[in-house]
Order: C-alpha cells, then structure tokens, then sequence
C-alpha cells in the first residue's frame, strides 16, 4: 500500500520499495541505478501528468510581457502549454515564446495566454502527489522487476489514486452536467 509522498525523496523511496528495494536517506548525487531510474521516471510521469492541465496548474489569463531590449519573451522550463486568449498559438522556439500564428519571435506589448505551468512536487495537491507516485511506481516495476502480480496490485492502487484526484477535481472546479454538450442537446427537445 502506497503512502502520499509528501516530498520527492518520500516519492522515490515508494518507487524504488515496489520493487523491495530498501530506502534512501537522500536523492542528491544518488550512486544506486534504481534510485537513478526511479528519479528518472518520476520526474517522465510528473511532467506527462502536469501537461495535461488540472486546477492547479492551469492559469487564465496569465501575462507575458516581453524584454524591453530585445521584445522577446524567454521560454521557461516550467510553461508545459501556452496558448493566447485571443486564439494565437505560442510555441518554444529556441529560448524563446514564438508566435506560431503570426509567425514572430517579437512582441510590441504583453501579451495573454492560457498557461499549464510546471508545478514543483511538493507545491501539488496530496492527490495529484500520490497518483503520480503510482503511476512511476508501475511503470518502474514493470520496466525493472516485470512481476505479473505485482502489477496488478500496483494498477489497482493507481486506480484508486485516480478516483481520488477526480474526487478532487471535481470539488475543487466549477463544473456542470447541464454544460455538458449531449446534455444541452436533450434541453433544446
């Protein structure tokens, strides 16, 4: 049984325990391949995770203003996902936010996106922080250790933790049935 890692040395020790590996006193300057690997992974399954946008990690509208020498706007390891509010495509190019739409690197003023930005572990919900954990600790013993029935107690645990991440979505966002595109249609009738 998974505990919520509360920092990446916690989530690194449940990964590397799936495999029954002993714990780790420290992730800094690690020498043991499966810490290695389990750091690696984590780190895969955080950013997969984060790029596909939850409510705390989702900015709208978040401005972006531009350096006032050279009118570019430097791209930040932690921007997983820019897109403007006013229907412009941002993309990386090189080290910098380029308008994919007007096809510019230079911007005049600031601009306004709708931003997914990189949260750092520790910085994320207790759910999202545990879902993760399952899912790097599954992909690690599948990777390493393969053990059939590990697997499976390993994906029930990761779909226990997605229940509760959709529990907390759901509480934590304004959501609606009646927004629902199917439902509207049954309300035109």
């Amino acid at each position: 049984m998974l505990i919520t890692p509360v920092t990446e040395l916690d989530a690194v020790n449940e990964i590397i325990s799936s495999i029954g590996e002993s714990p780790v006193n420290t992730t800094e300057n690690p020498m043991n391949v499966d810490v290695i690997n389990a750091i690696r992974i984590l780190n895969i399954e955080n950013r997969k995770f984060q790029a596909r946008g939850w409510s705390f990690n989702m900015i709208s509208p978040y401005k972006l203003n531009p350096d006032f020498f050279t009118q570019r706007i430097h791209w930040t390891d932690s921007f997983l996902y820019l897109k403007g509010t006013d229907g412009n495509r941002y993309i990386k190019r090189g080290e910098y936010v380029y308008n994919f739409t007007n096809q510019t690197d230079v911007f005049k003023s600031p601009i306004e996106v709708e931003c997914i930005l990189l949260v750092p572990f520790t910085d994320m919900p207790e759910q999202a922080r545990h879902y993760i954990t399952c899912r790097a600790s599954k992909a690690f013993q599948v990777r390493y250790l393969g053990d059939a029935a590990l697997t499976e107690v390993l994906t029930q645990a990761e779909m226990e933790s997605w229940r509760d991440l959709q529990e907390y979505e759901l509480e934590m966002n304004d959501y609606n049935m009646l927004d629902n595109t199917g439902v509207q249609q049954l309300k035109r009738r």
